[in-house]
């Protein structure tokens, strides 16, 4: 009997290929997405963020705005301009030390901070992500004794036509 009389075998083969074939492409999705975070130390890290909740809270009742615009789509290569607007009553802070961090939830190889620049309303910088995938952009405002931050998640694509970051949102993930 040769092999391509058996019909059981060459089912047999292909549910082998198939299941082959499966769980490869399931270990290259795992690698690609882990976001690797371990937080060591989760209660005293909770602990910071209440006292980041209160902090903040408190600058709401004294009026703070602070408004982290981003691209609407992150380009990943391409020169593209983050603004910071932060005011209280209407009135912009200036000379204030405005600093955006960019950090990958993979680990701090690709960190990197850029300082912004006061065009006289706005904080901007230009620009340029390294790496497609997940960023964290975290904005940090410092003058004197006042402080305030904002936080971003970030997904830098190659064109809209790249669903990145969301290739799995309605899928897996609601």
């Amino acid at each position: 009997m040769t092999f391509q009389k058996s019909p059981i075998m060459v089912l047999m083969l292909i549910l082998f290929l198939t299941l082959v074939g499966a769980t490869v492409y399931r270990v290259i999705t795992a690698v690609e997405t882990d976001p690797g975070m371990v937080v060591e130390d989760a209660y005293l890290s909770g602990e910071r963020y209440g006292e980041v909740l209160a902090a903040k809270r408190k600058l709401d009742e004294q009026g703070w705005v602070l408004d982290f615009l981003v691209p609407e789509l992150t380009l990943y290569q391409t020169h593209q301009t983050y603004k910071v607007n932060i005011s209280q009553h209407d009135q912009a802070l200036k000379n204030a030390k405005v600093v955006i961090d960019f950090e990958r939830s993979v680990g701090p190889k690709h960190r990197f901070s850029t300082p912004m620049k006061f065009d006289g309303s706005l904080y901007i910088a230009q620009i340029s992500l390294p790496l497609k995938g997940r960023w964290n952009a975290v904005v940090k405002i410092t003058k004197d004794s006042f402080s305030h931050g904002d936080f971003k998640a970030l997904c830098a694509v190659v064109d809209k036509n790249d669903k990145g970051c969301d290739r799995y949102k309605g899928k897996y993930i609601r």
